[in-house]
Formats: structure tokens, C-alpha cells, sequence
């Protein structure tokens, strides 16, 4: 185990013999001669012939060549476009004839705007206040920080159009953001606005890909942070919060407006309903009442005595009918009962 490090070192140590081409070169050419005397006056070119056939294999077979999945593969020739090749094995004329480029269409890259990510501590970022700080409309500073996810779309436009395709999507991008931003007052840009200055930036952004044909197709963007600058972070955050607050009172309110509406509507057709069936109810009585009355006085026409005598006997049973009575017999002596039913009564 000692030894082999030791003798590593010695054999780095001893001195490697010099490359005398000269002599390569001669010993090739008495190695061509001999064969070319075996073989005669015109063995030597068909020995060329066979090393030039032999050559012309290899260089042929390096045209093979794979696409990966999810990949496209770009051909150039003679540094123009000739061909794109799906994913799978194929074969194109070797270099430098034709030039093949691999570009991944399906991978979703990220591009960032205004930060970096931290390689050194995982999960955190560095502020890039270069592209970071932007001016408002009315003249006010802000840090904006945007997110770009993007994919290749047409591979032909991303290999030859521009020279660095990513590097013009990234500029781009910080163009868009500030022209948006440039447009909007700082109220909007920290709160309420944020959702259309996002939506604003990626037609932009878009916009702006088509024109230089990129080959870059954007699957979603956001805006991660819109701050003001430090010095005044705390009373913009201040006033943030009061407009929470406002609008969250503001949706309460709405919230029991249409709450109390539709349930005092409620109300006043219950008590419509209600009225509407007394009324009927009142209506339907004052009628029956009256038929009652017009036939006690058709019977009462045709005989006086009896309808008369009958109207009375009712009307003490409707009044005797509620009191407390007792009738005597006066062939009955009830007195003990009298007593007894007043005992009865203090009792209970």
C-alpha cells in the first residue's frame, strides 16, 4: 500500500521520450513501399485506395446520430437550415458538411427578473437592484420582481433568428416590466393594480417575443414582489393595510346589504299574504253572516211567533252557556248539596 504512491511519483518523474515526427513519417512511408514491392507497380495505390475507403466509412458512420425525447434536432447546412428530426435515431451528412443542434421543446425553464437564486443557502436569493428598481408614472421608485416560465416552440426560430435566444427573453422581459410600470401610479403598482400590471406585462411580453421571432412560448409569469424603496416600506405597508381593511369592510357591508334585502322582501310578502287572507277571510264571514241574516228573516216572515221564541231560547243558551249556574227545584230541598258544593270549592 506504501509503495504504490511512491512509485506513481517515480514514474511522473522519468523523463517521456521526444515525438521525432520525421521519423513516424519515414517509417510509414518504407512500411508503404514494402507492400507496394509485394504487390507490385500498383499495389501502393490500391493500398491508398483502401485507407482512403476505410476513412470515408468512419467519417460516413459519425453522420449517425439521436434525438431524445421531448427533443427536436435542427440540421444546418453549410451553417443554413435543412431539416428537423423528430425524436429517434437518424443520420445526417457528417461535419462539416452538416451541423446538428439538440433543443429541448418540452422542458419548462425559468428566467427571473430583478433577483437571483442564492447557489450558496438553499432557498434564498440575492436582489438584483439593477433591473430591480423601476420608476412609476407619478415619478416614484419601486423594486419589482417578476418570475418568466417558458418553454422552445418552434426550434427553427430559437436556433437561427437571434444569437442568444434566453439572453433576449430575459431583456425583453425587464423591458416589458418597466414600460408597464412606467404606465401605472405607485398606489396601483403596491396593491390593487398588481394583478393587471401582470397581466399587462405578459401581452407585452408577448407581444414584443412574436416581433423578434424567438421561438419562445410563455407558460405563465408573475410578479413576486412590488415594494417601495426601504426608506419608506413601513408607511406604504401602513397604508396597505388600511386599504384592506377597507375593502374588507366594504364587502361586509355589501355582504349584509344583500343579506337584508332579500330577507325583508321576504317580510313584506309575508305580511301582504297575510292581510290579503284576512281581508278574504273578513269578506267570506260578512257574506255568511249576511245570508244567515236574510234567511232568519225569510222564516221570521212566514212565522213571526215561533222564529221569535226560537231566537230567544238560542240566545240564552250562547249566554248561559259561559256562567256559573244552578237550577232549583223547589220540590227539592238542595241546601245539604249547596254546602257540600261549596266545601268542595274551598277545598280545592
Amino acid at each position: 500500500m506504501q509503495r504504490i504512491p511512491f512509485l506513481h511519483a517515480f514514474q511522473q518523474q522519468r523523463p517521456q521520450p521526444e515525438i521525432n515526427l520525421d521519423e513516424i513519417l519515414a517509417g510509414a512511408k518504407s512500411f508503404f513501399n514494402r507492400i507496394g514491392q509485394r504487390l507490385g507497380g500498383g499495389g501502393i495505390w490500391l493500398v491508398a485506395i483502401l485507407i482512403i475507403g476505410a476513412v470515408a466509412l468512419i467519417w460516413l458512420a459519425t453522420g449517425l446520430y439521436r434525438v431524445p425525447a421531448g427533443s427536436q434536432g435542427v440540421v444546418r447546412l453549410f451553417g443554413d437550415f435543412n431539416a428537423l428530426q423528430s425524436a429517434g435515431l437518424h443520420w445526417r451528412v457528417p461535419s462539416p458538411v452538416t451541423s446538428l443542434v439538440r433543443v429541448n421543446v418540452e422542458e419548462i425553464r425559468t428566467d427571473r427578473i430583478g433577483f437571483r437564486v442564492n447557489p450558496e443557502v438553499p432557498g434564498s436569493s440575492v436582489r438584483a437592484l439593477d433591473e430591480a428598481l423601476m420608476l412609476t408614472t407619478d415619478n416614484s421608485i419601486v423594486e419589482a420582481q417578476m418570475v418568466v416560465q417558458y418553454r422552445v416552440g418552434n426550434p427553427k426560430d430559437f436556433v437561427f433568428n437571434v444569437t442568444d435566444p434566453e439572453m433576449v427573453l430575459h431583456t425583453t422581459a425587464e423591458v416589458a416590466l418597466r414600460s408597464i410600470v412606467g404606465r401605472t401610479n405607485l398606489q396601483s403598482v403596491i396593491t390593487v393594480g398588481r394583478a393587471t400590471v401582470e397581466q399587462d406585462t405578459r401581452v407585452f411580453l408577448e407581444n414584443l417575443l412574436e416581433t423578434y421571432k424567438t421561438g419562445i412560448v410563455l407558460t405563465d409569469l408573475k410578479l413576486q414582489t412590488v415594494d417601495p424603496p426601504d426608506q419608506v416600506k413601513d408607511s406604504f405597508q401602513e397604508v396597505t393595510r388600511a386599504l384592506e381593511d377597507e375593502t374588507r369592510l366594504q364587502n361586509e357591508a355589501e355582504a349584509y346589504f344583500a343579506d337584508q334585502i332579500p330577507r325583508a322582501q321576504g317580510q313584506v310578502q309575508v305580511t301582504v299574504r297575510a292581510a290579503a287572507a284576512f281581508h278574504t277571510q273578513q269578506v267570506e264571514r260578512a257574506t255568511g253572516e249576511g245570508n244567515r241574516f236574510l234567511s232568519l228573516l225569510k222564516e221570521y216572515r212566514e212565522a213571526p211567533q215561533v222564529t221569535r221564541e226560537r231566537l230567544y231560547l238560542e240566545t240564552l243558551e250562547e249566554v248561559l252557556g259561559t256562567v256559573n249556574k244552578t237550577l232549583i227545584d223547589p220540590q227539592v230541598n238542595i241546601l245539604p248539596l249547596l254546602e257540600l258544593s261549596e266545601l268542595l270549592n274551598e277545598g280545592s
